[in-house]
């Protein structure tokens, strides 16, 4: 258990085995950000990847680079003295990384925890041994064919490892997320989270719509039994109208530049990953420490202000604003 307190007030106890983070800023309120640095930092340790799937919003595929391990490192002294918390390794598919099982041991030398996600290829019995000695979490993408993510939870509940499952939900799949709820495998996973699909990269998809059929797929979930569910602050437009189910407390608006950033397997920081995903400019992190990154680049302050600012349109009349937010500052994939 790890308690953090800043100088402008912010305090938060972090649980190194769950996860699990509480927050609360001056006078018991829920504090807006984090002003010496990210508490999660999702790091694209690689950008290769052997599915090469249209739909990847990155664009990985087998002529993907590598992250220098040497970068890697500068990475994670500048990121606990930003009193980061937790790493989220990704990719690509970051498991195939040379370096891969040197990644989590030094991360967790650092007093940082890792996690990753794993697209289900090049899972060997040293990364499952490296896993379960250093990782905070395993997840693996569900994505047809499924046999890839059924063996990583097979295998890993060998090891003793809890698996997570991503889903990236969307208005066409919504019956495969059903079908995923039907499956055996579900006994030896801890959570599937749903994450909301955004419009980036190569592949078009069709973004979630407000309506009967996303309102009755969430009341489903809401109700299941047999692992936890959890969802990206991206649905917070989709759950704020649960609040008669949903302790609002567990759910928060867009974390990006706030409590979570991203960094490029180049080394380039910016507030979201997808922001990456669709050509925007990020800050090297080459030229500067995180902490300053995270406090004064443009991209960084242009999110917070955006997020921060009442807005003048229909949205800023719901009663919901002050949990939503509007929903994601950068794409239109907010609740209609």
């Amino acid at each position: 258990m790890r308690y953090v307190k800043d100088r402008q007030g912010y305090k938060a106890i972090f649980d190194e085995k769950t996860g699990y983070t509480i927050r609360m800023g001056r006078n018991g309120e829920n504090p807006f950000w984090k002003e010496t640095g990210p508490e999660l930092l999702d790091i694209a340790i690689t950008n290769y990847c052997e599915k090469e799937c249209s739909f990847c919003y990155r664009g990985s595929n087998k002529k993907g680079s590598h992250m220098k391990l040497d970068l890697y490192e500068r990475i994670l002294k500048s990121a606990k003295q930003a009193g980061v918390f937790q790493i989220a390794l990704g990719g690509g598919n970051p498991n195939q990384h040379p370096d891969f099982i040197e990644i989590l041991r030094m991360t967790r030398e650092y007093g940082i925890v890792p996690s990753y996600t794993t697209n289900g290829q090049g899972m060997t019995e040293q990364i499952y041994e490296a896993t379960k000695d250093y990782a905070g979490a395993l997840a693996v993408s569900w994505y047809y064919p499924y046999d890839d993510a059924k063996n990583v939870i097979r295998e890993a509940s060998k090891y003793g490892i809890s698996t997570n499952i991503h889903f990236v939900l969307d208005a066409d799949n919504i019956n495969l997320a059903r079908k995923l709820l039907e499956e055996d495998c579900l006994n030896y996973v801890n959570a599937i989270i749903f994450l909301n699909y955004k419009p980036v990269g190569i592949g078009t998809r069709n973004i979630l719509k407000k309506g009967k059929e996303v309102n009755c797929l969430i009341d489903e979930l809401l109700q299941f039994k047999k692992c936890q569910i959890g969802f990206d602050s991206c649905m917070i437009s989709h759950l704020v109208e649960k609040t008669d189910v949903i302790n609002m407390c567990s759910v928060d608006y867009c974390e990006a530049g706030r409590f979570s950033a991203f960094i490029s397997e180049i080394g380039n920081m910016y507030p979201c990953s997808f922001m990456c995903g669709a050509g925007m400019s990020g800050t090297s992190i080459l030229h500067d420490n995180i902490e300053t990154i995270w406090r004064s680049s443009q991209s960084f302050v242009d999110i917070r202000n955006h997020i921060r600012t009442t807005r003048k349109d229909s949205c800023s009349k719901c009663m919901m604003y002050n949990q939503c937010h509007g929903g994601c500052p950068v794409f239109d994939i907010n609740c209609k």
